[in-house]
């Protein structure tokens, strides 16, 4: 089966540029930060790892990142997405820099995939050489730390993690539980860029064969 790239895009995307005091509290913003942002995109992998992205490069902080239950299908706007993004920056310029990382992130850089064209294959598998400061607190990895993001339906995910838990020294750093708030199944694998990157092959391997003969035992 042949691997097909697919498009992500940023729905939505939208700049407070000094904050009221009460929306400041409601969020706990930073001290000094009174500036926020939030973006939508119509693949929730893709807004984690590109605002994950941006924090290595612009002055901000990710106040919120969550994923909408039911994925885009079930968003209740035609702009809401797949997940609800917001991060927070000293001064209005370092939102406005997040933001374009960020969008440069989804419209070049992501890796969702499926295999012959086939929508009802989706899967996300992408080694990341270096995170940033918000995988940190989403998955407690040291910044900088090498890590394999790997998201597909429930029974093929499970399959393939295993199998790419194998293929190299890695360890897991978050794994959500099927059904996840898209109804997938995923993981964040953290090791060397070499071992991520066997794992992110290996993953890939597994999810074709699971998908090729569904019924196979």
């Amino acid at each position: 089966m042949k691997i097909i790239r697919m498009q992500t895009k940023m729905l939505s995307q939208k700049i407070i540029a000094n904050v009221s005091d009460e929306f400041a509290r409601m969020y706990s913003l930073p001290e000094g930060h009174q500036s926020v942002g939030f973006f939508s995109v119509d693949n929730d992998d893709a807004g984690y790892l590109a605002v994950d992205d941006a924090t290595k490069k612009a002055d901000i902080k990710v106040i919120r990142a969550e994923t909408f239950y039911g994925g885009s299908t079930c968003s209740w706007s035609r702009y809401g997405g797949s997940v609800f993004v917001m991060f927070s920056g000293p001064k209005v310029a370092d939102v406005k820099s997040g933001l374009a990382y960020v969008k440069d992130f989804i419209d070049n850089r992501t890796e969702l995939c499926n295999f012959d064209g086939d929508r009802g294959t989706a899967f996300y598998a992408q080694c990341i050489p270096r995170s940033g400061k918000f995988f940190k607190e989403f998955c407690g990895l040291e910044e900088g730390t090498a890590y394999a993001y790997l998201v597909g339906g429930p029974i093929e995910t499970n399959y393939a993690l295993d199998k790419a838990l194998k293929a190299g020294e890695t360890r897991i750093a978050r794994y959500w539980y099927p059904p996840s708030h898209a109804n997938s199944s995923g993981a964040v694998l953290a090791g060397t860029e070499s071992a991520c990157r066997a794992a992110a092959n290996a993953f890939v391997d597994g999810l074709r064969y699971a998908i090729e003969y569904p019924l196979e035992i």
